[in-house]
């Protein structure tokens, strides 16, 4: 998808609501639009186009599916069975409705285990008739790696979104961004287990019962707006840890019921004014909140309210201030006040909006099959046919679009990325580049560019079998200039593969200045001397995150928000004391986190690291410290059930601060091996007792929690910030 220009606007007095952006495609070749289908829609609100549409998506099973501006009105439910990865539902924003007409208490549209799809510029209308937008109900396959964009959900009497019920295989690694929610009984809804790892963008809640409801599930909320929440913003018994970070709430009930107990929950730099009830966050589970600011209590009670008699509770620089204006019955046992740090939140009001109102995708497309001849049969060289739509659409620039259709792209010499102000991407998943040229080569190289997007392409991915290249894509400036790269909907290789010196993703010295905003990648990932870079990772699924390079700089940022890892071994490792920042680090059947190293004369590091769920598959230790010199902090992560033993480990004579705070052990247990140049503080969490003194290591904590506000910060510039 074309990423241009977007404008963040603010919904003030008398201004018209926010509404998803209108986007007005150039359709692609491989698209199939269904008012010129067979048996076409027709899209006039009047006509019941149930039929129609039923008919395209029951014939394009692993295609694009594309609405036209239009009304299209359905009484039955649409159905979208998982018979084939990668399909996809894209409309024209604002302009494409879907109006319900069906029966009190229907649902639009059920998705039966559709993998890697993506649901793009839909406005989802029940007419206060359907109970259910949209239905993740797998029974056909493990539903992973979905994508919800630009859409609106409106009036239903249920869910907006539901995921869970009456499943009999998971839905897991959803994405819903710059989504609106309005007038639902609750606007996203994850119903049971193994509904994991949903990141929420970017969204807006207005008028709805319950924003979010997670059930078991559980969730990562960010840039978020919500407005007069009946019942709350969140309601939250999650299995699995959450976080709600940079989220804005005016008029709810509530802004978050959280009735878990054995999950850490944190709340970061959230601005919640003039709720109705008795508290503005009632807690259960341990839970980390700073940055917070609180105004309009309804009746000068504290807005903070712990429900939980054994509860942990970790502060640092909230509003109100005092302790006791601040928490309800404050207990100094249960509570721990953390020191403030450099740093502070972003948002500077709970009227802040996020929804983005505007997007270009207009950009004029080259077609690599229908202009320049690529077969995509997987049997015909179509390395010059793929650079020459990359080099026309560089040379047209002004967002420009080098588009890839479906099929099996076969590469014999290294694709080049350079210029200024295009695209390069294909139909996600389905539009795949495989390796048939020299040994160790790169697949694609990306030099020295600006406002350059690569999107909706699998590279080098192991679905589409072995091969021998080097990087599926090295990215570098050798000019020495900064350079901003964006990445959405990468498939490099990595998941699943346990191989991380193998293929993925590999940044090369990038200089200071630069910028990678990566949307969503999956593989291995690889940053050798990028210190002085940006990197943001929003959303980032499998493999081994490296970082190497001595001789660092320490102006950049490297940070990751939402990532997955499982089968991987380990899921991070760090050389030559490096820095970086995991806020959302899940980790699974892996066979071990994280392994630190560093050498006798190298500046030392800092690594800071969140895990709504550490399970391993192995006993090794959770991490290995080889003469990793700095600080590592582990807070607000839960430690599931296996290994019986969490171990961390360290050897080395170099200076080290090991902080663990607000942490949860589930059915196991922690152990030190730590060498006698590591100290170590513990604080607040539920299964290890505090060390000497609540706040052993100030200077640490607070150094911590900047890491996190930085990542805060880059987030806020690069993803919700009008340019």
């Amino acid at each position: 998808m074309t990423i241009g220009i977007v404008s963040l606007l603010s919904a003030g007095a008398g201004a018209a609501p926010l509404d998803v952006p209108a986007l007005d495609w150039q359709p692609r070749s491989d698209w199939v639009n269904v008012k010129t289908a067979v048996a076409p829609a027709v899209g006039d609100g009047a006509t019941d186009d149930t039929a129609a549409l039923q008919a395209v998506l029951e014939r394009s099973a692993g295609k694009t599916v594309y609405l036209p501006p239009g009304t299209y009105r359905i009484t039955q439910t649409l159905v979208l069975h998982g018979t084939e990865v990668g399909s996809a539902i894209i409309g024209a924003g604002r302009k494409t409705r879907l109006v319900w007409d069906g029966p009190a208490g229907g649902r639009m549209f059920w998705s039966d285990g559709a993998a890697y799809s993506r649901y793009i510029g839909l406005t989802w209308d029940g007419c206060g008739k359907a109970a259910v937008g949209v239905d993740h109900a797998a029974t056909k396959r493990f539903e992973t790696e979905v994508s919800h964009e630009n859409e609106a959900f409106r009036n239903f009497t249920g869910y907006g979104i539901r995921v869970g019920n009456e499943q009999k295989l998971a839905t897991a690694e959803v994405v819903y961004h710059n989504c609106l929610f309005e007038n639902c009984g609750a606007a996203l809804g994850f119903l049971t287990f193994n509904d994991y790892d949903n990141t929420i963008d970017g969204c807006e809640f207005r008028n709805c019962g319950v924003g979010v409801l997670a059930h078991k599930s559980n969730f990562y909320a960010r840039n978020c707006h919500f407005e007069n929440s009946r019942e709350a913003d969140f309601r939250v018994t999650a299995e699995h840890g959450c976080s709600i970070r940079r989220c804005t709430s005016e008029g709810a009930k509530c802004f978050v019921i959280d009735d878990n107990f054995v999950a850490p929950l944190t709340l970061q730099d959230c601005q919640v004014a003039n709720w109705t009830g008795p508290a503005a966050v009632s807690l259960g589970s341990p839970t980390l909140m700073f940055d917070c600011v609180f105004t309009g209590a309804p009746s000068g009670q504290p807005p903070v309210r712990l429900s939980s008699g054994k509860q942990k509770l970790l502060l640092s620089n909230n509003q109100p201030s005092a302790l006791d204006r601040l928490v309800q019955g404050a207990s100094a046992e249960r509570i721990y006040v953390m020191p403030k740090g450099a740093r502070e939140g972003v948002l500077a009001s709970p009227g802040e909006h996020f929804l983005r109102a505007t997007e270009d995708v207009s950009g004029v497309v080259f077609d690599a099959m229908r202009e320049f001849g690529a077969k995509a049969d997987g049997r015909s060289d179509d390395s010059a046919a793929i650079q020459s739509a990359i080099d026309a659409a560089r040379q047209a620039g002004h967002g420009a679009v080098a588009y890839l259709p479906t099929g099996r792209y076969r590469v014999s010499q290294t694709l080049m990325v350079v210029g200024t102000n295009y695209t390069v991407s294909g139909n996600g998943i389905r539009s795949g580049l495989v390796w048939h040229g020299k040994a160790g080569e790169p697949l694609i190289v990306v030099t020295d560019v600006q406002d350059v997007t690569l999107a909706d392409l699998a590279v080098g991915n192991s679905d589409l079998g072995a091969m021998n290249h080097g990087d599926d894509i090295r990215v570098s400036a050798p000019s020495g200039a900064p350079c901003h790269l964006t990445l959405d909907r990468i498939y490099a290789f990595g998941k699943y593969q346990n191989a991380p010196d193998k293929h993925g993703i590999h940044f090369v010295q990038l200089p200071a200045g630069s910028t990678v905003d990566a949307r969503m990648v999956q593989g291995n990932l690889r940053m050798t001397g990028c210190g002085g870079a940006n990197l943001l990772f929003r959303t980032s699924y499998e493999g081994t995150v490296t970082l190497e390079g001595a001789g660092r700089e320490h102006a950049g940022c490297i940070g990751f928000l939402t990532r997955l890892t499982t089968a991987s071994h380990p899921a991070l490792r760090v050389f030559d004391n490096q820095s970086v920042t995991l806020s959302d680090f899940y980790v699974e059947n892996s066979e071990q986190v994280a392994v630190l190293a560093g050498s006798p004369g190298q500046d030392p590091g800092a690594v800071t690291m969140q895990s709504p769920k550490v399970g391993l598959r192995t006993d090794n230790p959770i991490l290995d410290l080889q003469n990793y010199a700095g600080r590592v902090y582990y807070g607000q992560s839960q430690f599931y059930c296996q290994p019986a033993e969490t171990k961390f480990q360290s050897a080395g004579a170099q200076p080290l601060q090991l902080l663990m705070a607000g942490n949860c052990w589930h059915q196991t247990h922690a152990a030190f091996a730590l060498a006698r140049s590591t100290a170590l503080t513990l604080l607040g969490n539920s299964g290890a007792d505090d060390t000497d003194g609540k706040l052993a290591d100030t200077a640490g904590l607070a150094a911590a929690l900047d890491d996190l506000r930085r990542v805060g910060e880059l987030d806020h510039t690069l993803g919700h910030t009008q340019p």
